[in-house]
């Protein structure tokens, strides 16, 4: 994963704009170059709301240039060379598709929740649809920055996507603590509770899965790429979508790593619920990879 081109997205409520700072401190550090965006709702849409007097689309067109150009001033004291704003029209869903489409970029930045069409991005499917079918990973602000993450959780199911989720946080917080974090459930180990197994066989079992994760921690550690670095790793018996939340309130966790698909309860746990889990639980931001 390269940061070249960061596409941040603003409904210009207090994430919207943390994001596109939290944008511009990322494409500072890797020079790379950030494209802010705003999207209004189509003429259409606000006469069909407030009727054809006066000219409502053009005085709100001039309200968001005037906000948008803060934003990219912002950015550029912040040590950003490359930076423009766009304002499009449409659903939110839409302005991030379109122009993902013709910018290509490395990284999307949008705020958690907000009023006005990133509310509509993150209260219904939208959010879902963003997730999954975004062209890059997502990273989603929950707090306002205060500089480069200091902290931060790899979550990893130790699957094929693994990889792809370690490289994605030593690169968006290179200048980071990053432990990982993998929570499992021993294959059928719900259905042998129910069906009152042993509880001698069932340990076994959950000691079997323990050992297995232990061994996939080892061999993604194990890569050439990452001889020197310190990263420490928890492995947790457990639901992990409690125990996700629990792990990065207790390393002090200002980003939040996961795929968005995995074969694992990890992946299905926090992947499958984003929208509720980013919106109500996460305590920090996430990186969707």
């Amino acid at each position: 994963m390269d940061l070249k081109r960061i596409l941040a997205v603003t409904d210009f409520s207090p994430l919207g704009d943390a994001a596109i700072r939290r944008a511009a401190l990322l494409a500072a550090r890797e020079d790379a170059e950030l494209l802010v965006v705003h999207a209004l709702p189509r003429r259409l849409v606000l006469e069909n709301a407030f009727g054809t007097d006066g000219d409502l689309p053009a005085s709100m067109h001039t309200v968001a240039a005037a906000r948008l150009a803060t934003l990219v001033e912002s950015a550029t004291q912040t040590g950003v060379r490359r930076v423009n704003g766009e304002i499009t029209e449409g659903s939110a869903h839409r302005a991030v598709a379109d122009t993902a489409e013709s910018f290509n970029p490395d990284l999307l930045a949008i705020g958690a929740h907000g009023r006005g069409l990133l509310q509509q991005l993150f209260l219904g499917g939208t959010a879902s649809r963003i997730l999954t079918h975004a062209p890059c990973p997502v990273l989603v602000a929950r707090r306002e920055p205060a500089g480069d993450y200091r902290q931060a959780l790899a979550a990893v199911d130790l699957g094929p996507g693994s990889e792809a989720v370690l490289h994605a946080a030593l690169v968006v917080a290179s200048q980071a603590r990053i432990t990982l974090f993998h929570a499992y459930q021993a294959p059928f180990e719900a259905k042998l509770r129910y069906k009152n197994f042993p509880e001698e066989d069932i340990i076994r079992h959950t000691v079997r899965a323990h050992e297995a994760a232990q061994r996939n921690m080892d061999a993604l550690l194990a890569d050439p790429e990452l001889a020197g670095l310190d990263l420490p790793s928890r492995i947790v018996h457990g639901n992990p979508d409690s125990l996700l939340p629990e792990a990065a309130e207790s390393l002090g966790t200002e980003l939040i790593v996961a795929g968005r698909h995995g074969g694992s309860r990890l992946g299905e746990a926090v992947m499958g619920s984003t929208p509720r889990f980013l919106v109500y639980y996460a305590p920090c931001d996430v990186l969707v990879v």
